[in-house]
């Protein structure tokens, strides 16, 4: 698959339809690999975090999630496809998983809400195999008893909802101890499907408006969220420092 730089960050040029088949492939096939989707907001945490950026090169998959990441491709003049949202790509597992027999495992969310994300994803989506389901707030010596667990229920899929950077790191560090196809950092998806959480209207979502609904939805994220001028600046540094 092409990749496109972005600050050093190689996102690999995908539609959604070519991510969900790639998934699915893997999950017929005898190794394990990761998916991350980092936004515009991860893709600085990275410039901060040599070993993030190096974790998320190293990536199976690595999608572009928001609107920024899009917008960035354009200006550096390497457009990438389209933007490929983490949770519309785990929507879209699910969807073509239902009534076969591809296992997901659910881990994060405070406690309560990966069961809940449980009960609505085979409420939504029919027939949908959850082989279990764990919350993210675990203790270190509470990890291998984890770990145990997941592999118990032979999951051909792990959605890991920790937050970045915090997932990225855990499936880099325990991915090949799973017994698993793919593990894939989602982020707060998990509590969009729970319902502790709300996506952001479709409108706005296509104007690539996410961030500011999260902004009036949760204004303490304002310091997060300047990441998002500094990546824009970033790029616009980086396409006219070209030209010299």
């Amino acid at each position: 698959m092409d990749r496109i730089n972005i600050h050093g960050v190689k996102i690999h040029n995908v539609t959604m339809q070519e991510a969900v088949e790639t998934v699915l492939n893997w999950v017929s096939g005898d190794s394990i690999h990761a998916v991350y989707t980092p936004n515009a907001e991860i893709i600085m945490q990275a410039q901060r975090n040599p070993e993030l950026k190096n974790i998320l090169n190293e990536a199976g998959l690595l999608i572009p999630d928001g609107a920024g990441v899009i917008l960035g491709s354009k200006i550096l003049k390497t457009p990438l496809k389209e933007k490929v949202p983490g949770i519309d790509l785990v929507k879209n597992l699910l969807k073509a998983s239902a009534g076969k027999n591809i296992g997901f495992y659910i881990l994060g969310g405070k406690p309560g809400v990966a069961e809940m994300a449980a009960v609505n994803i085979m409420s939504e989506f029919g027939k949908v195999n959850i082989r279990g389901y764990a919350h993210g707030y675990f203790a270190p010596e509470e990890e291998n008893a984890l770990i145990e667990n997941i592999n118990k229920q032979k999951p051909d899929i792990l959605l890991v909802a920790l937050g970045v950077p915090k997932q990225e790191f855990w499936i880099h560090q325990n991915m090949y101890r799973l017994n698993c196809k793919v593990c894939i950092g989602v982020g707060g998806s998990i509590d969009i499907f729970a319902g502790t959480a709300t996506l952001a209207p479709e409108f706005m979502r296509k104007a690539g408006l996410e961030w500011l609904f999260r902004l009036i939805r949760e204004p303490r994220r304002y310091k997060r969220m300047m990441d998002l001028p500094r990546f824009i600046l970033l790029t616009l540094k980086k396409r006219f420092s070209r030209k010299k």
